[in-house]
């Protein structure tokens, strides 16, 4: 009896993937689940997006501007006017990331959960901006500039759903599963 060499067949395939592919973990998969609010989260945010461009597009047209006084021109072009181009701009962005998020959830691309802690990233990041610039926006013969109070509520739930979702993304069982192109 000595030092024999046993023969067994192990599959080693399941221990081994070739580069840049990935094996499907037991479980489930698809776009159900957590992913169905996830979606849902998408085209709310595409709509509400969409809504609150047009809205400041309005707010931002020169020919409304006749209407305006001398003084509250001035306060327009010192106050208002950089909050609304800081809006824009950041709307803008979120609105290619929503849409570009959208694109690769239902083809079920591999880049989708980074992308999506990159649009959580990026309104918390959105959100303190707003926050930071309301607050030092400072209104001529008026006691308190803007309420920041809905710019810090914002600000507070962007963190909240980072905290809940990226675990989500990186963790996730069907996440894994689902998007692997």
């Amino acid at each position: 009896m000595g030092d024999q060499e046993r023969n067994i067949d192990v599959d080693t395939r399941s221990l081994f993937s070739e580069p840049g592919t990935r094996v499907e973990l037991p479980g489930i998969s698809g776009l159900g689940g957590w992913l169905i609010l996830i979606q849902i989260s998408l085209i709310a945010s595409l709509l509400l997006l969409v809504v609150d461009l047009s809205q400041v597009s309005v707010i931002m047209n020169p020919a409304d501007r006749e209407m305006f006084s001398e003084a509250d021109l001035d306060l327009y072009y010192r106050v208002m006017n950089p909050l609304l181009w800081y809006g824009a701009i950041s709307n803008v962005i979120l609105l290619l990331i929503v849409i570009v998020n959208l694109v690769l959830l239902y083809r079920k691309k591999r880049q989708f959960p980074r992308m999506m802690i990159m649009l959580y990233l990026a309104n918390v990041l959105a959100a303190i901006g707003t926050w930071i610039m309301i607050g030092q926006t400072e209104i001529p013969g008026a006691l308190n500039a803007f309420d920041t109070t809905p710019a810090r509520n914002l600000t507070i739930r962007s963190i909240l759903t980072c905290c809940i979702f990226i675990p989500y993304f990186l963790k996730s069982v069907r996440v894994k599963n689902t998007f692997v192109k």
